[in-house]
């Protein structure tokens, strides 16, 4: 199932990943079994937001990131490359994907990824009804909300601000994000 939704004149495009059976546990145990290896950037709010760990530690990441970017290109015209290391060290020693845990009672706060991506990404691997939804927020516009569910993936343009509402459930939230590079990349030193 895929819905294309219209923001503010920008898509935002919800479907799940095929096979969402098979690579969301397998996911799950990748990303659990090595908790102890994650690098985190910031906090936000009291909670770390963005958890990284190298793409041969969790391999699995691969399934969504080019399910976008085949769907990108297919469905919205929209030319990507998949990245599994940082474009410049120099500039993000980070992979341009990452993991968010939230606990109840946390949230992720109101941001946006302009810096250089083509396309953004989302997609859920632990969640609950009342663990949070996305929303997205643009002057003029009322909040955009998206429900999390397991194995759906939300496509957007990374200058969209956009948060996660509050997890009120029992259990912590699990998604992946990432973001989807021009091609060809661009070649100066970032």
């Amino acid at each position: 199932m895929i819905e294309i939704l219209s923001y503010g004149g920008k898509k935002i495009v919800e479907a799940w990943v095929p096979d969402r059976d098979i690579w969301v546990p397998r996911l799950l145990d990748e990303f659990d079994a090595n908790r102890n290896s994650v690098e985190r950037s910031h906090k936000m709010g009291g909670r770390w937001e963005n958890s990284y760990l190298p793409v041969d530690l969790v391999p699995s990441i691969r399934e969504p990131m080019r399910f976008v970017r085949d769907f990108a290109k297919k469905e919205l015209g929209i030319t990507s490359v998949v990245l599994f290391e940082p474009l410049s060290r120099s500039h993000n020693p980070h992979p341009p994907f990452w993991f968010n845990l939230a606990r109840p009672g946390e949230r992720t706060g109101l941001h946006d990824h302009v810096d250089l991506s083509r396309l953004s990404a989302v997609t859920y691997l632990a969640c609950e009804e009342s663990s949070g939804n996305l929303y997205f927020r643009m002057d003029g516009e009322e909040d955009l909300e998206i429900a999390p569910e397991v194995g759906k993936v939300v496509i957007f343009d990374p200058a969209l601000k956009h948060g996660v509402h509050e997890n009120r459930s029992d259990s912590d939230r699990i998604s992946f994000a990432f973001n989807l590079f021009p091609f060809p990349l661009p070649t100066e030193e970032i």
